[in-house]
């Protein structure tokens, strides 16, 4: 195989596993069916890039390089596709910077009729691609020091650097948003997109260079091999970088999988210690169907729908002992929390750990209900699976912990025995 198509390859084979894997997310918001289709079309042009595409267009069709021409266009498409994203964004953000107001329609269709025109117009005199000892074709490098092949390639460059350089800049902007309101996934992904768009501009500016010299009929720092291999490993470079950044979906919801499996190992010693408080017929289905350790480690399968479960089982295990904690020990349990150097989230979840124990051992000893005993629930619970799978393993962590005793100690919550 020759060095152009394990290039090309590089670059082919992550842009079509993207595009496939997103298929079934295409019903989702405009902006995501814009950058898969725009996302299409690079993968489009970057097969044509392979020697038996363009050999097979050629033979077919007997217009040489029209494989090159379909596959700039494509790219063209895509850059405007790309431009018409950062302007439906940039309407939906509220009011516009000035880079943003020439992303516009009248701006944008004004661009496209004008580089596809030009495009088309001077393709026919453009010098042939240039023939290398392996096979590879090099069109760009033909049109050094060639009036017309220089100005195709500059509509081609160009439309791509302007949509580059609008998206780049939007993405910053996106990132900096995200990054204030604390979504640091989120705006991790965007500087990735927006170092992409900006290494897709340095692409375009590095090819223009090439032509500039040619233009001036200067002697260019790099031979036409070594321009075109560097040109190609700035390409993959910007494409990886972009598909990375899009990949914010598929990147959020395998840290979401990765933390979910953490919460559900985590909170098997607590749910283990507190679902024999619950109903027989509760307790005959978790000794039925309740999953192993080995599934809880190492089974990927409903990772939600087992979290959701566990979650539920523990919060309505701490209603079921609601009767043996007393009204006032949440507020001493923090109190003597507070006195052991804890603040904030920890000391509250310290004493919830304290009560539930205490709320347990009383259940499971057929101990006396307390006098009085807690009417509202004691957990702090909320409707987000994730958020509520958070805190109980940070009660759970106080729960297993030496500092109950300590607590049972001040409080005096242990009876002696």
């Amino acid at each position: 195989m020759i060095k152009d198509d394990v290039m090309a390859l590089c670059t082919i084979v992550p842009l079509w596993g993207w595009c496939l894997s997103r298929v079934g997310y295409l019903r989702g918001t405009r902006g995501q069916r814009e950058l898969w289709t725009v996302l299409v079309l690079l993968s489009c042009a970057a097969t044509l890039r392979l020697s038996f595409f363009e050999r097979g267009v050629t033979e077919w069709t007997g217009v040489g390089d029209l494989a090159v021409l379909v596959k700039h266009l494509a790219v063209m498409l895509s850059s405007f596709l790309l431009w018409r994203w950062v302007d439906s964004v940039a309407a939906d953000a509220g009011p516009r910077r000035w880079w943003q107001r020439l992303t516009t329609a009248w701006p944008r269709t004004v661009f496209a009729v004008v580089a596809l025109s030009a495009a088309c117009v001077m393709f026919p005199f453009s010098v042939p691609a240039l023939v290398n000892a392996d096979g590879g074709r090099n069109f760009i490098g033909a049109q050094f020091g060639h009036l017309a092949g220089t100005a195709y390639v500059t509509a081609y460059l160009g439309t791509m650097a302007l949509a580059m350089t609008f998206s780049g800049a939007l993405c910053k902007v996106a990132a900096r948003t995200a990054r204030r309101d604390g979504q640091r996934m989120f705006s991790a992904c965007m500087y990735l997109m927006s170092l992409g768009c900006w290494t897709g501009v340095g692409y375009g500016l590095f090819r223009g260079s090439y032509l500039i010299y040619g233009l001036a009929d200067a002697t260019y720092p790099m031979s036409v091999d070594e321009a075109d291999d560097l040109s190609s490993l700035i390409q993959v470079v910007a494409i990886g970088l972009i598909l990375l950044g899009v990949s914010f979906r598929g990147w959020e919801t395998v840290m979401r999988s990765v933390q979910r499996r953490r919460r559900l190992i985590a909170l098997r010693p607590l749910w283990q210690e507190l679902v024999s408080v619950l109903p027989a017929e509760a307790v005959v289905r978790i000794l039925t169907d309740g999953p192993s350790r080995f599934r809880d480690r190492y089974d990927p399968r409903g990772l939600w729908e087992r979290l959701d479960q566990r979650v539920l089982d523990i919060s309505d295990s701490a209603l079921e002992v609601l009767p043996w904690i007393a009204a006032d020990l949440p507020g001493q349990a923090a109190d003597a929390a507070h006195a052991c150097g804890l603040t904030g989230d920890d000391a509250e979840a310290a004493a919830q750990a304290l009560c539930l124990r205490t709320g347990r051992r009383g259940c499971a000893d057929s101990e006396p209900p307390a006098d009085s005993p807690l009417s509202l629930p004691l957990l702090s619970m909320g409707h987000d699976l994730d958020a509520n799978a958070a805190w109980l393993t940070r009660v759970a962590r106080y729960y297993h912990s030496p500092l109950m005793d300590t607590l049972d100690a001040r409080l005096g919550t242990r009876n002696p025995a």
